[in-house]
């Protein structure tokens, strides 16, 4: 087989996993499933992204979101889960209105896909070498002025609030009992 075939493959079936894992998301009954569901969405867009040759880019992808964040979110969701919280039925009213937001969300994107122009792909425009991703990584880690590793420590504190914020919430009783 041809390179660009095993890609093209590749595409389509992280493609249609993405879709189909998507779908377990909106369409779960229960939160963790649809947490879980969300973990095979975000593998299957890093794979996507990995296809396209972006090696680094996947790698960020699954050690920040799906690594970090809904992580962080399952550890929530575990910590927090009582049988009222979740609304195993939704009403006709939420159903219509979530049906409503899901139809405009599609529109603007099909709108935004059909009247963007892309420039066609070519193998060189894909290649990406070693001394970029040195660059990118430098730049990340950076305390420059172009640096972001500001924004890479206010993540952290915020992760950080968020799993604080769960144990508390998690909390059965007034610490002072004890």
């Amino acid at each position: 087989m041809h390179d660009g075939t095993v890609a093209t493959l590749f595409f389509y079936l992280f493609a249609v996993a993405s879709i189909a894992l998507a779908l377990g998301v909106v369409l779960g009954r229960r939160l963790l499933r649809s947490a879980v569901c969300l973990i095979g969405v975000l593998g299957s867009s890093a794979g996507l992204i990995l296809v396209l040759g972006f090696e680094f880019i996947a790698g960020i992808q699954v050690l920040v979101f799906i690594g970090g964040i809904v992580v962080l979110l399952l550890f929530a969701i575990m910590m927090t889960s009582e049988g009222h919280t979740f609304e195993q039925r939704p009403s006709a009213a939420r159903r219509v209105m979530g049906g409503i937001v899901a139809t405009a969300f599609f529109v603007v994107t099909l709108s935004v896909y059909v009247h963007t122009d892309f420039p066609p792909a070519t193998a060189e425009g894909l290649a990406v070498s070693h001394e970029d991703v040195h660059a990118i990584g430098r730049k990340l880690l950076s305390n420059e002025r172009d640096g972001y590793i500001v924004p890479f420590e206010v993540i952290s504190l915020l992760l950080l609030a968020a799993l604080i914020g769960g144990i508390v919430i998690a909390r059965k009783h007034d610490p002072e009992d004890t």
